[in-house]
């Protein structure tokens, strides 16, 4: 049988988004319906919907979807079943809305954002957790930035050493950088006493009541920063990790704002956290709570950026069809846009800008639990708890150690690798992401790198995954599925997959690809469904080791823009037990993890990458689907320029390259 003739898997989340259609087949169908709402419809040739209410205590949904027939459970407090006859006649695709560039209504000289965020407080300290988006923004700056080759750039740092035992490190401070005014005082030229102030504010192992965003990685990093003099600091490292520079003090990652020491000093806690003192290029000249902020440009000349534009605001509008709306309006001259909106857009009138920080969104095969040891802490070498996801043989689960040994794992190998071949991730960028999105085939890495090689991608074949399913011996846990309603016969089995919470969870995108994902899996002859509840139910799962449902996430370190060279693995080894994981464990990944946090240099550190890449892929443990972009775009009518800087955990920032027309 020719698997990929069978296109009758169509879900809702592919075919309504793509055509507008409602049971587009023509003739008479039969539903039978139930009178509550309804999240999604599910639609095929020939469909036949049943809904089954029961009484639980959280809300869960749940979709069955199968080669015919649909089931759909909505669990809430009543049962009620409604019969339809309804006739439905083929509908003709709507035309495609293209929104043209609109005059501004802003004012001149302005450049104004709406940004998909709260605006919360101004606050300008970091132990009260002050913002990341200050070094996004330009208001306040961190050491270093990123290159657009990965290596770094100098900002308020010019270099740095770090011993050849890799114990501690020292970091040269730029000389002659101002602090910003405040009401006219002067605060004076920033030196290694703020950065290290800066730092030790942020790091709960020395400011233990910090709130800082990143208070617990710098405690996992290093210990108190000390300025040697007023161009030196230096620190010991807790647990060297080579993406220090790249990452924790760097814009592109998750690193902290410098503020003035003179400040807290002089004006106090409760000052400090009202007014920020940063030493960029704009300063916040007027701050609206939960509604705007507006900047100006620092008076004098900044250290290293003339501002192309010198006055911004910043709307926060966490509405998307709202953003949408004021772009098109000409009330807003940048936006953050969600990709089917963007897609909207006359290209000839509107541009985008990014950071490259693109979603990415895959199959991560939870259970796989092949650590027997953990491997660091006061429990270092002693062996793990017993683990709960071997009690029941599932497909895609091997159980190394068992009377299965060696061949379970590779038949479990076999399975995950069938499931892989069989989504169709061009379809689901065309139909989810308007074709705005990139194609994932492994998680964690770019297939538009430079670094990146076809031998890492998995095509869609579905013969070949049911081929490959096909080629097993049935020795597994088969859940409900029935070999006589399935093409895979005795070789059925069944299959769930919970949405993530990345993007809007299941109410979103996520949820739209997990169904997506369902689908073809279905179509090669397993039973499957989706799962959609609240993440606060789904996480004890991830954190406890006890999740046996392939998920659809991002898991941690998911970003299209991370470094090829960053570690990668942490949450998929025991060195996060009581913590988040991405529901598997295996010693190999914890040796690449622990080569790429430790390499001496990038190069040995994308050694260690390509190897963890070839590892992961042969195993099938994190194939990927669909990258969704996370960008902003801006009218050209008002705009004529606006670079941003690759970053992997920001999508907006270098606002000072706006160039206004």
């Amino acid at each position: 049988m020719n698997i990929k003739i069978a296109k009758y898997f169509l879900l809702s989340a592919l075919s309504l988004f793509s055509m507008g259609l409602l049971a587009a087949c023509g003739g008479e169908v039969v539903e039978k319906v139930v009178e509550v709402p309804v999240e999604r419809i599910v639609e095929k040739e020939v469909v036949k919907e049943v809904e089954v209410i029961k009484e639980v205590p959280i809300e869960k949904v749940v979709t069955k979807t199968e080669k015919v027939e649909v089931e759909v459970i909505k669990e809430v407090e009543v049962i009620k079943e409604v019969e339809v006859a309804a006739k439905t006649e083929a509908a003709a695709p709507e035309a495609v809305e293209v929104i043209s560039a609109p005059a501004p209504k802003t004012e001149a000289g302005v450049a104004v954002i709406a940004i998909n965020a709260d605006m919360g407080d101004e606050n300008g300290r970091n132990a009260a957790q002050a913002s990341d988006s200050y070094k996004n923004w330009g208001v306040a700056e961190t050491l270093f930035r990123r290159a657009p080759d990965d290596s770094h750039l100098a900002w308020l740092a010019t270099d740095f050493s770090v011993a050849s035992d890799l114990s501690s490190a020292t970091i040269t401070i730029k000389e002659g950088v101002k602090f910003q005014s405040i009401d006219g005082e002067d605060f004076g030229t920033m030196t290694a006493a703020d950065v290290a102030w800066s730092m030790n504010d942020s790091n709960s192992a020395t400011t233990p009541e910090s709130i800082h965003g990143q208070a617990g990685d710098f405690a996992g990093l290093w210990g108190e920063w000390t300025a040697v003099d007023d161009t030196t600091v230096s620190f010991d490292f807790v647990q060297y990790d080579s993406t220090w520079k790249d990452d924790y003090v760097n814009q592109s990652g998750q690193a902290f704002p410098v503020f003035s020491k003179k400040a807290f000093d002089d004006k106090g806690e409760d000052w400090v956290r009202d007014n920020v003192v940063g030493t960029g290029v704009y300063q916040i000249d007027e701050w609206k709570r939960d509604e705007s902020v507006t900047l100006k440009a620092t008076d004098g000349t900044h250290h290293q950026f003339a501002p192309k534009t010198a006055n911004i605001k910043i709307l926060g509008v966490k509405e998307p069809t709202t953003r949408l709306a004021l772009l098109r309006n000409g009330e807003v001259d940048i936006a953050h846009l969600e990709p089917k909106d963007a897609a909207k857009l006359d290209p000839a009138g509107f541009s985008k800008a990014s950071t490259g920080a693109a979603v990415q969104l895959g199959v991560f095969f939870s259970g796989n639990l092949w650590e027997d040891t953990y491997a660091k802490g006061d429990n270092a070498g002693q062996p793990l708890p017993p683990k709960a996801t071997f009690v029941h043989d599932i497909p895609w689960i091997g159980k190394p150690g068992t009377s299965h040994g060696e061949g379970d794992l590779e038949q479990a190998r076999n399975i995950r690798t069938a499931l892989a071949w069989a989504i169709d991730r061009e379809a689901v960028n065309e139909k989810l992401l308007a074709g705005t999105g990139d194609i994932v085939h492994v998680e964690y890495f770019h297939a538009g790198h430079a670094n990146w090689n076809s031998k890492w991608e998995y095509g869609y074949d579905p013969d070949k995954s049911f081929e490959i399913i096909k080629a097993q011996t049935v020795d597994w846990n088969k859940g409900q599925a029935s070999a006589a309603d399935s093409i895979l016969g005795e070789h059925a089995f069944e299959v769930s997959v919970y949405a993530g919470p990345e993007l809007g969870g299941g109410a979103s995108i996520t949820g739209e690809v997990a169904d997506a994902v369902a689908g073809y899996w279905a179509d090669i002859g397993l039973k499957t469904f989706t799962l959609k509840f609240s993440y606060a139910t789904f996480r004890p799962t991830v954190v406890g080791r006890s999740n046996t449902h392939p998920w659809i996430t991002s898991c941690d370190k998911g970003k299209a823009s991370n470094p090829w060279h960053f570690p990668k693995g942490l949450v998929q080894t025991s060195l996060t037990r009581g913590g988040f994981s991405c529901g598997f464990e295996s010693p190999e990944i914890l040796g690449f993890y622990t080569r790429m946090a430790e390499a001496k240099d990038t190069a040995a550190a994308t050694t260690a990458a390509n190897e963890y890449l070839d590892y992961v892929y042969h195993q099938a443990l994190q194939p990927g689907v669909v990258g969704v972009p996370d960008a902003y775009y801006f009218n050209n009518n008002k705009v004529s320029s606006f670079e941003m800087d690759k970053a992997a955990m920001a999508s907006l920032n270098s606002l000072w390259n706006i160039e206004l027309k």
